[in-house]
């Protein structure tokens, strides 16, 4: 047992984090994560957007909402009772406050509320009322519900019932919002979490089998990494944070980074005599790779964004404690391992000056280039663009935007010192007709010709205009954004701020797509400061390796040329930079220059830049292998979030990786000899 003594301690505290991961582990899909300043709490948080979002919510008694459109088999103004069946089970539900929809739209004429559906059906009387452009189409065939969750009711468990309630009554039928993408963005994550990993491992696992020929070697580099991903996530969990769309991704960046250092490990039992001077020889190479992996994801604390920071200390202690795991029970494991078979050096050789030149000669030519490619990458993005364009959730996107030219709503909030009273319909009317001129509004929603203390009244008892009222000093108008409208959302809160100032009226506007727009905007900054931030720390750890500031820009070079080729692919295959995305540079920083270290420590060693490729290539060949074949199982996902990661991984791996076989060890070689 003594012989076993840090492979017995792993094992136990393995087992107790596998009971708290699976008691305490949550996943959350909300976009605030990738707000600056967010830390959980929209009460402490420094962001108005986020605080206007739950106040709204608040004060309306309401949660979050989804869209559905309709599809009838007739018109709806032939017959639309299935339209008033479905809006009456929906409004009978007890997680939902309110729902609007063409069947409960109220007209006012004098002092008599009547309504639009009578007979079955409704009447073509609904297109002339401003208030109708949103909820049913011209011709009568698309109409759409707006449905309101209830204050505290989690809309995204909601989904999948509401999704098979309205099944019953149209087969055509369109779920669209925020719970809704959260919904399918869950599952996703759950995938992420507990399936893609399977099929990483088992990928990973061939490949590293065929090169080490070991079966205990090869699961031994899997299993580490696994290992350490429930340690992390055990304590993760247990100081209360949960999963998000980034940090749910450390399994797989600890999976498939994390294996290679048990193949690396294992690869230099077999360039030694003795296992202690392997071990002694492969340990300062293996720590430092695993610093300047660290530091690329470590660049992400320096950055004022929560997923980003988790993500960054997840993936970073993970690293650490595969490392830590590797030379105490990976030496205890091995220490009496005799292996029948050598593993494979697929023919690994320095391919000389020439053909090193020439690959470098055209790595320079893509990267001149890159400057007139660049400006094609845009900037930005939203939930909606995280899905594939034949999925169903963007599918309901654009019949949407076909049909009822809008996306989600902002809220304009109005309040006053002292209660609304009816000659305030004349303002209100102004002030919406002001919005509705804006490009970027395809309509504002409030029933205008109701006096606001009648409103108020009726509201008890009517749901759709209970959405509109908060108390009688407070009501909101829902203002439905173009999809250009919610590209340029500051601009209609700029046009709603001026025009309220001519009103006298207090006032605020919430809304989603405000969260987004912020977060857009903190992209290129967060970018910047995670390459920056990289480029420095992985210098400094190289520089602590080789303590030569020549020696130290060679290795970097590699790094240089995968930082640019990552932009450079992301304007070739259209791919945005979004919070997603933002992260592979820093990633790729700390991936690639392990290979350099490797490369570059042989080099230090032997002077000899054809037995430095033979011995060190064919484990470097093969983790870029394990990384790609790791990252190309993320192409399999629904999600265009991750298969985006998963190719700029890929792409910029494999840039990485030719560069350090081919190029650096011509650039040594040249340093070594002047």
């Amino acid at each position: 047992m003594r012989r076993y003594f840090f492979t017995t301690i792993y094992v136990v505290l393995v087992f107790l984090s596998f009971l708290v991961v699976f008691s305490l582990g949550k996943i959350e899909t909300g976009p605030e994560v990738f707000l600056p300043g967010y830390n959980g709490d929209p009460e402490k948080t420094t962001n108005e957007n986020v605080k206007n979002l739950f106040r709204v919510n608040r004060e309306f008694g309401g949660s979050s909402s989804i869209v559905i459109v309709v599809e009838g088999d007739k018109n709806f103004f032939e017959d639309a009772r299935a339209l008033y069946e479905l809006h009456e089970a929906l409004e009978k539900r007890e997680d939902i406050s309110s729902v609007m929809s063409p069947v409960n739209l109220p007209r006012f004429s004098g002092f008599r509320m009547d309504y639009y559906f009578k007979d079955g059906k409704i009447s073509n009387d609904v297109l002339n009322d401003p208030n109708a452009k949103s909820f049913i189409t011209e011709d009568g065939k698309y109409a759409l519900l707006n449905v309101i969750f209830k204050e505290g009711v989690n809309a995204r468990d909601k989904i999948p019932e509401i999704k098979s309630l309205v099944s019953g009554y149209f087969e055509k039928n369109y779920l669209f919002g925020e719970p809704v993408i959260d919904s399918a963005l869950f599952k996703e994550l759950v995938r992420q979490t507990f399936v893609y990993p399977i099929f990483m491992f088992l990928v990973i696992f061939l490949l590293f089998y065929y090169q080490l020929r070991s079966f205990r070697a090869a699961l031994f580099s899997l299993m580490v990494p696994v290992l350490s991903t429930f340690f992390v996530f055990a304590v993760f969990f247990a100081m209360g944070k949960s999963l998000n769309t980034m940090t749910v991704m450390t399994i797989t960046f600890l999976l498939i980074i994390g294996s290679a250092y048990g193949l690396h490990f294992y690869n230099a039992l077999f360039r030694f005599s003795e296992k202690k001077e392997a071990v002694k020889h492969i340990f300062k190479p293996i720590l430092f790779s695993m610093l300047t992996t660290a530091a690329g994801f470590m660049s992400f604390v320096f950055i004022d964004i929560r997923a980003f920071r988790e993500l960054g200390i997840l993936v970073s202690s993970g690293l650490a404690v595969v490392v830590l795991v590797i030379f105490t029970s990976g030496v205890e494991i091995f220490r009496n391992y005799t292996p029948k078979r050598t593993p494979r050096s697929f023919g690994m050789k320095y391919v000389g000056r020439k053909i090193a030149l020439i690959v470098l000669v055209v790595f320079l030519v893509m990267a001149a280039l890159s400057p007139f490619l660049l400006k094609r990458v845009q900037v930005g993005s939203d939930m909606v663009s995280y899905f594939e364009r034949d999925s169903e959730l963007r599918k309901a996107y654009d019949l949407i935007v076909e049909k009822f030219n809008t996306r989600e709503p902002i809220y304009l909030v109005l309040e006053k010192t002292v209660p609304f009273v009816g000659t305030d319909s004349k303002t209100l009317k102004e002030l919406i007709e002001k919005i509705e001129k804006s490009e970027y509004v395809s309509s504002v929603v409030f029933p205008v010709d109701i006096p606001v203390p009648i409103m108020y009244a009726l509201s008890r008892t009517n749901p759709f205009l209970k959405t509109f009222i908060g108390d009688r000093n407070r009501i909101r108008l829902i203002v439905n954004l173009t999809p250009e409208g919610y590209e340029h959302v500051k601009k209609v809160v700029d046009l709603i701020n001026k025009v309220m100032s001519e009103t006298g009226w207090s006032h605020y506007v919430a809304g989603s797509v405000l969260i987004w727009d912020d977060i857009n905007e903190s992209i290129m900054k967060s970018q910047i400061q995670s390459i920056v931030i990289a480029s420095v720390l992985i210098f400094a750890m190289v520089f602590i390796i080789f303590r030569r500031p020549l020696t130290t820009l060679s290795v970097m070079v590699p790094i240089a040329f995968t930082t640019v080729f990552n932009f450079l692919f992301m304007a070739l295959f259209g791919i945005s930079l979004d919070v997603s995305t933002s992260i592979t540079s820093g990633i790729l920083m700390g991936l690639v220059i392990d290979y350099s270290i490797h490369i570059a420590s042989e080099e230090k060693r032997l002077r000899d830049p054809y037995l430095v490729v033979k011995n060190v290539g064919p484990s470097v060949l093969t983790n870029a292998l394990g990384l790609i074949s790791g990252f190309a199982v993320l192409l399999f996902s629904e999600l265009a979030l991750f298969k985006n990661i998963s190719l700029l991984m890929m792409l910029g791996i494999g840039v990485g990786a030719v560069f350090t076989l081919i190029v650096q060890p011509m650039i040594l070689e040249k340093r070594e000899n002047s």
